[in-house]
């Protein structure tokens, strides 16, 4: 399945139908974004439910992703801004940290967002009703699209709802 244009923001997914009683959705995934792919597609058996509910939390804080301070970033900035703030091992305290993590969780994208997503690191911000991603993917190339957000929502909705439709498909 293919949800959203590719060229700027899609969601490809398939379902691997492991019979299970929990209701759980197993695949494989990936973001394609204009000249690159967030995710590795060819990892089998991820669970698209943990997936699901990173993006569910994204939808849901979606509004809260316009920060003035990155709307004149790099895209190497912008990433090595959030990528130290959430993940640097570095000299702050750890009340630093902590309030570092609280201000820019916010921006985390689908990082752990399930095994497609494991050696990838995403953030996701706002510029209006324009969004940018930038990732690393696993060999640690950097990569930035812009999109609409009206296209990411009806991507991710699209995709939240081919998941809810799938769980009806698994026979325990």
């Amino acid at each position: 399945m293919l949800f959203g244009d590719p060229s700027t923001f899609a969601i490809e997914c398939f379902h691997d139908p492991f019979p299970n009683d929990r209701g759980w959705v197993f695949g494989q995934m990936a973001i394609l974004v204009s000249d690159g792919r967030l995710g590795d597609i060819a990892e089998p058996g991820c669970m698209l439910n943990v997936t699901v509910g990173h993006l569910e939390d994204t939808l849901c804080n979606i509004d809260n992703l316009d920060e003035a301070e990155f709307h004149e970033l790099a895209d190497a900035e912008l990433f090595e801004l959030l990528d130290r703030a959430l993940y640097g091992n570095d000299d702050r305290s750890s009340m630093e940290v902590v309030a570092d993590a609280v201000r820019y969780r916010k921006f985390d994208f689908l990082t752990n967002g399930g095994e497609s997503f494991h050696s990838t690191e995403s953030f996701l911000v706002a510029r209006g009703q324009q969004l940018r991603l930038v990732f690393k993917d696993c060999d640690g190339a950097l990569y930035s699209s812009h999109f609409s957000r009206a296209e990411f929502e009806s991507a991710v909705k699209a995709f939240i709802a081919w998941v809810a439709h799938e769980r009806g498909n698994i026979n325990a």
